[in-house]
């Protein structure tokens, strides 16, 4: 496995590369600065597997180096590791929007870092489809090549901000600190009637729907640290540092109201057919062992129970 270290401090590159080499991996570059990165990635022979990028670097910090490096077609799905301070949890939420997929907190116990190495190597980075979206919002340019894919499928569209893979947002609620979880809510969201939107529309602007809706989430709940990854089937998975608990139903149907009036729904006439549930928002797990699986099937069953009241109420 080929790793790139990179950080500003010479204590970091020295201890980094030397905790590696216990854990069996030699193959090691590092870097001082994130134009020295992107120089490295650049004209390399060979494709790194895993790169760790220190967040607090300067000139270019490492949610900047985070997200030139996913510019590079070769690196659009390379697991990332950040390197952060325990307390600056915002610059977390934006690296994990910039393509970041794990993080390590500083000072960090020295097990943890083969520990996120080999979560790295296991990343089932197959089960994901992932797409690409310019900075212009609405816009999904052709170079790009195909757009299929099935109802079904977990896709990331990279580029959106506050929007990550699944597994990523899984590694993201693993890691959050236990004094967090009482200033956090995790809720599923669909769209309602997803397969046959999917069929209805191409697969271009079945992405734009899914990319829109990112937008919604975070516009309405007007939390500009939340997560959201897209599961399939037309579900979302959010994370939120706002305590949606007591405000649910309005953001719901001011999501809701919002997904109707999108044009590519409007202009088909389909603002009858499609809609946007939400599920009651709950917190955590606290246990960390028992965080991520046990959090989001929780939180899908709430999305399942909103379902059948609205269901009933038809």
């Amino acid at each position: 496995m080929k790793i790139l270290v990179v950080d500003d401090d010479p204590v970091i590159l020295s201890l980094v590369p030397a905790i590696l080499r216990q854990e069996g991996h030699y193959d090691i570059c590092v870097a001082a600065s994130g134009n020295a990165a992107m120089e490295i990635l650049s004209f390399s022979n060979e494709r790194f597997d895993v790169l760790i990028l220190d967040i607090e670097m300067p000139e270019m910090n490492g949610i900047q180096l985070c997200e030139n490096i996913r510019k590079i077609s070769d690196y659009r799905r390379t697991p990332i590791i950040m390197l952060t301070a325990k307390s600056d949890s915002k610059s977390i939420e934006s690296a994990f929007s910039a393509g970041a997929n794990d993080y390590i907190t500083k000072p960090f116990d020295v097990k943890a870092i083969g520990t996120r190495i080999q979560i790295a190597e296991r990343m089932m980075r197959d089960s994901c489809k992932f797409f690409t979206v310019e900075a212009l919002p609405g816009f999904l340019p052709e170079k790009f090549g195909s757009y299929d894919f099935d109802a079904a499928d977990a896709v990331m569209i990279q580029g959106l901000e506050q929007h990550t893979d699944p597994f990523s947002l899984g590694n993201y609620l693993s890691q959050l600190a236990r004094d967090r979880i009482d200033e956090t809510s995790v809720f599923a969201l669909r769209i309602n009637a997803f397969d046959i939107l999917h069929d209805e529309f191409s697969g271009r602007d079945a992405l734009r729907v899914l990319a829109e809706v990112s937008r919604l989430i975070s516009a309405v709940t007007s939390d500009k640290r939340l997560l959201d990854a897209y599961i399939g089937s037309g579900v979302f998975m959010c994370i939120a540092t706002d305590d949606l608990v007591n405000v649910w139903l309005d953001v719901e149907d001011r999501i809701d109201t919002a997904f109707r009036q999108l044009k590519l729904i409007e202009n088909a006439g389909l603002g009858d057919i499609f809609s946007i549930t939400m599920g009651r928002p709950i917190r955590p797990n606290s246990s960390k062992t028992q965080r991520v699986r046990p959090t989001f099937d929780r939180a899908l069953m709430q999305l399942d129970k909103r379902n059948k009241i609205n269901l009933m109420a038809n």
